[in-house]
């Protein structure tokens, strides 16, 4: 069996090829560029890669349609809002791996929060001007004592905050596709019900997979919604949020500040006016980077799918 991996980002890149490298039954190629996958996609029966990018997903989808022999399509990463732009055929199986890197993109999103509420781009500002404003760092301020907080997605990663987040006294609410009631210490919304968990919070963390529901979900009248000061956090997928409600309600205050590791567009072009906004933090997409224990998981993901693949291809043969 054929298989091409396309190491298009990092994430378990080496416990990957490790891994790859030990499976018998197996012809591996690792490709690096787009020239090389147009060149070895056309007689490949499986495909390893991240979740594809529009161009990296117009590239496969021109590939299949031409010439075809993939049978399966594994992502290494959670996303795969991607494969549909593949425009794969309907018997080409696909998965993902999803919770893999939960904990590291939980821990980014708290980095994120904690560098917000405690003013440090404001600090940081100050250290490299040699000049401190001690009173405004001060009036900025605030703590996540008692604060409540919703978070926008209960899958791994939300989960994963809610037990981080629960040992600093805060309230928290989730909304999800499918949570209604109340569910243990944390009260559950659906997605048409994003408003309604909004009223009242100081802090949203956006932790959800992008699709037709969840597609500009966080809009200006959401935001509103939320106390004046409250911040904003989104580590799933740029398009989550109306860019556009963001941006006014950094501007006028309404939002102290917003963390964003996913943009929309990502990336951004360089006259963006995200990149002026105030009081914002955005970062270039890497939350899920850092953990070995993920690179471990990614690889163990792509190994049981391939186990999977040989023993469907021996009981057909």
């Amino acid at each position: 069996m054929k298989v091409v991996y396309w190491p298009n980002i990092p994430l378990g890149r080496n416990e990957l090829i490790a891994m790859l490298q030990q499976v018998q039954g197996i012809e591996l190629e690792i490709v690096t560029t787009q020239e090389e996958v147009a060149r070895v996609l056309p007689k490949a029966e499986g495909l390893i890669s991240a979740n594809p990018s529009p161009e990296e997903a117009a590239l496969i989808a021109s590939i299949v349609k031409s010439e075809n022999s993939l049978q399966w399509m594994h992502v290494v990463s959670s996303g795969n809002d991607g494969v549909p732009l593949c425009k794969l055929p309907p018997e080409v199986r696909t998965s993902n791996t999803p919770g893999a890197t939960a904990n590291a993109v939980g821990d980014h999103a708290i980095a994120l929060l904690f560098a917000l509420i405690r003013s440090l781009p404001t600090a940081w500002e100050q250290q490299r001007a040699q000049k401190w404003s001690k009173g405004l760092l001060s009036r900025r301020a605030t703590s996540i004592e008692g604060k409540t907080v919703v978070i926008l997605g209960r899958g791994a990663i939300g989960q994963y905050l809610a037990k981080v987040l629960a040992g600093f006294d805060v309230r928290i609410r989730f909304v999800s596709r499918s949570v209604a009631t109340d569910a243990g210490a944390e009260k559950g919304f659906q997605l048409h019900e994003m408003r309604d968990a909004l009223q009242g919070a100081d802090i949203l963390i956006c932790a959800i997979s992008l699709s037709d529901l969840t597609n500009g979900i966080v809009s200006e009248d959401a935001l509103r919604e939320m106390n004046p000061g409250s911040f904003l956090i989104n580590v799933g997928r740029g398009p989550l949020v109306e860019r556009h409600g963001l941006l006014r309600c950094l501007q006028d205050g309404h939002l102290q500040g917003a963390g964003l590791d996913v943009t929309d567009p990502e990336p951004l072009p360089e006259d963006d006016e995200l990149w002026s906004a105030p009081n914002l933090i955005i970062t270039p997409h890497y939350a899920g980077a850092g953990s070995k224990q993920a690179g471990q998981r990614v690889a163990q993901a792509a190994e049981d799918v391939i186990a999977s693949e040989l023993r469907r291809r021996s009981a057909s043969s």
